[in-house]
C-alpha cells in the first residue's frame, strides 16, 4: 500500500528534520486513535502527546482538515505489511478463502480503529463530510480505492468473471464487516458457519461459467 501523491498530501513539505517531526505526530495519531474512543480524535491531544504546538501542526498540516487527511494516507504508507499479503494458491476457491481472511484479520488491526473513529466523529453524512472536511473524504476514498486495487491484484494470473469480480469487491467488506460486528457483539449467530457460507457463495459467483455449447453442434460418439 502506497499513499498516493499530489493534491491529497496536505501542508508544507519540510526537510528531513521537518519530515521525522511529522512522521512522529503520524504516529501519535494513529496509536491514539486506536487505542482510544471517539474522544480521541482530537487534534490538540494528539498535538499534546507528541510534544508539538498547534502552531506545528499548522505549519506541517495546514489545519484540521489536512491533520485528518495525512493521518488516513499515513495507514496507506504504513498498513500494507501487516494487512495485505500476496496469495500463496492458485484456484478461485483458495484465493476467496485467503482475501476472506485477510480482510478478517484487517478488522483486528489498529489500522481499522482508526478509520472507524475518524468516520464516527467528522461526520456520518457524506455531504457534510465532503463540505466540512474536503480532504479527509479525499483520503477516505483514496483508501477504498486502494482496497479495490488489492483486490484485484489479489487475483492476477487466475481466470475470475470480471463483472463479478468488480461486484464482489465492493459486497465483501461490508458483509465482512458486518459479521464481524456480530462477533464482537455476542451473537447467537453462528460467524464460522456464516463465513463459510460466504466463502462458498462468492467462490461460485466468481468462477466463470463455461460457455454453452455452439448450436448445431453434436457430440462425436465413440
Amino acid at each position: 500500500m502506497t499513499a498516493p501523491e499530489g493534491k491529497l498530501k496536505a501542508g508544507r513539505r519540510p526537510n528531513r528534520r521537518g519530515e521525522a517531526s511529522r512522521k512522529h505526530v503520524l504516529d501519535v495519531a494513529l496509536r491514539l486513535l486506536s487505542s482510544g474512543g471517539p474522544e480521541a480524535v482530537s487534534v490538540k491531544l494528539i498535538a499534546k502527546e507528541a510534544h508539538v504546538t498547534w502552531g506545528t501542526v499548522q505549519y506541517q498540516f495546514g489545519d484540521a482538515d489536512g491533520f485528518w487527511a495525512a493521518t488516513i494516507l499515513h495507514i496507506l504508507d504504513t498498513a500494507g505489511p501487516h494487512v495485505w499479503g500476496r496469495p500463496s494458491a492458485g484456484s478461485v476457491e483458495t484465493r476467496v478463502a485467503e482475501v476472506i481472511d485477510l480482510l478478517w484479520n484487517a478488522f483486528d488491526s489498529p489500522y481499522n480503529a482508526v478509520v472507524t473513529n475518524l468516520r464516527t466523529v467528522l461526520a456520518k453524512d457524506r455531504i457534510e463530510l465532503e463540505r466540512n472536511f474536503p480532504r479527509t473524504a479525499q483520503a477516505l476514498d483514496a483508501l477504498e480505492d486502494n482496497w479495490l486495487a488489492q483486490f484485484r491484484e489479489f487475483f492476477d494470473g487466475i481466470t475470475v468473471d470480471p463483472r463479478h469480480a468488480r461486484q464482489v469487491s465492493a459486497l465483501l467488506p461490508a458483509a465482512l464487516r458486518g459479521l464481524y460486528a456480530e462477533r464482537i457483539f455476542g451473537s447467537h449467530l453462528n460467524v464460522d458457519d456464516a463465513l463459510a457460507g460466504l466463502r462458498e457463495a462468492i467462490t461460485l459467483y466468481m468462477t466463470p461459467s463455461e460457455a454453452p455449447p455452439m448450436r448445431g453442434s453434436t457430440q462425436r460418439k465413440s
